[in-house]
């Protein structure tokens, strides 16, 4: 068996692409395409629609999983009842309630199941998605569509997707905050301390 060779690990500061660029700048640049093309007033109806819901629910999958549930935790810091669909803890979806939908394609099949039934009791449903047209969008009371010039991003508008729902979720906890009148100090003291 061959013995595994060790790399010299060069400082961050020190690591370049081959062309010179340094590894931050062009997703820096990418970024900045994507966030010209938020939607603050759809983000704003949104922000609206959970201070009014009587409970809300996020959904997504896989690493739009995990933003989400980061998203559920902050809405809880601000006093909001936010639940993430698939924990235990979560109860039922009644109408008065909100459901928020991660979903790229808009079409993923478990996802499009729960906004079925989150339509059947009449709760409201909001969804992030890339797609024009989607079951779930279809769905939906309120859409928020992903854009970008993706003839600016060299890998796509999917690549960068992740970059604008965080960008959305952190707009709208700002919205939500000024709104109520919830101070940085409130929501550090609503940090989980159980560790």
């Amino acid at each position: 068996m061959s013995e595994k060779m060790e790399r010299p690990i060069r400082p961050l500061r020190q690591t370049y692409y081959r062309d010179g660029t340094k590894y931050h700048k062009e997703r820096l640049e990418c970024m900045k395409i994507v966030a010209e093309y938020m939607d603050d007033d759809t983000l704003v109806e949104i922000g609206d629609k959970i201070i009014n819901a009587n409970n809300v629910f996020v959904a997504a999958l896989g690493r739009s999983r995990l933003n989400i549930m980061a998203f559920a935790t902050r809405l809880c810091q601000m006093g909001i009842s936010a639940h993430v669909v698939g924990d235990n803890s979560t109860p039922s979806i009644h109408r008065g309630d909100l459901f928020i939908i991660g979903s790229s394609s808009g079409r993923t099949s478990s996802l499009v199941e729960f906004a079925k039934k989150a339509k059947a009791v009449d709760a409201d449903i909001v969804l992030f998605t890339e797609a024009e047209q989607s079951p779930i969008g279809d769905l939906s009371n309120l859409v928020y569509h992903f854009t970008a010039d993706q003839s600016r991003l060299p890998d796509g508008l999917g690549w960068y997707s992740e970059y604008a729902i965080n960008l959305c979720y952190e707009c709208l906890v700002m919205y939500i905050m000024k709104k109520l009148g919830i101070s940085k100090e409130k929501m550090e003291d609503e940090l989980a301390n159980l560790y």
